[in-house]
């Protein structure tokens, strides 16, 4: 396992802080969006330490997590990208992009094919986000939208699951947390 470098972890996260700096998160919603970015990159992490079958490379986990929306969320170029991080990071972030001429489950199906094709540490961060994203319901978003949501997240572990044995046991868990939530609330409605 390659070690982190705290220098290259920096850049990143001074990077990803510029290019979402007036971005809230969607829950909570006041909460600056790069604890997001710095959220994914912390279970990611984890589960890299986690890992004793994989040579991980930890540095690329680290960066294209605290950048994974840059292209998606910001004006960020893959251009830029790639002349401040190397071609493995943004083109493990690029992989990380849904194509918005896509229907929702095409371009979760696209970023999908796209990451499978990259190294294993992008799926890890794919994974990591999904379970970030699933550790609550956002309460704004309608009963469809969260139990679509729930889908996606099943379709990417089903997909991605192989990456990481441990963020595949959280993000069912929190999957099942999640529904079981969603069912509750529904009952009192």
């Amino acid at each position: 396992m390659k070690n982190l470098d705290i220098d290259k972890y920096n850049k990143a996260l001074f990077f990803a802080q510029k290019a979402h700096q007036n971005q809230k998160m969607k829950y909570p919603s006041d909460a600056p969006y790069i604890l997001h970015c710095v959220g994914v990159a912390n279970i990611a992490l984890v589960a890299s330490e986690n890992d004793s079958t994989h040579n991980l490379d930890r540095n690329l986990i680290a960066q294209v997590a605290l950048l994974h929306d840059t292209l998606e969320d910001t004006s960020t170029s893959f251009g830029e990208l790639k002349k401040e991080f190397g071609d493995s990071v943004a083109k493990g972030v690029l992989a990380l992009t849904k194509n918005e001429n896509l229907t929702s489950y095409e371009s979760m199906q696209d970023s999908i094919n796209r990451i499978k094709q990259q190294p294993i540490e992008i799926a890890i961060v794919k994974l990591a986000d999904r379970t970030f994203n699933l550790r609550c319901r956002v309460s704004s978003w309608s009963h469809e939208k969260q139990l679509s949501y729930i889908e996606e997240g099943k379709l990417i572990l089903k997909e991605l699951g192989y990456s990481s044995e441990f963020l595949s046991e959280k993000l069912q868990s929190n999957i099942d947390n999640l529904t079981n939530e969603i069912y509750q609330n529904r009952q009192f409605e």
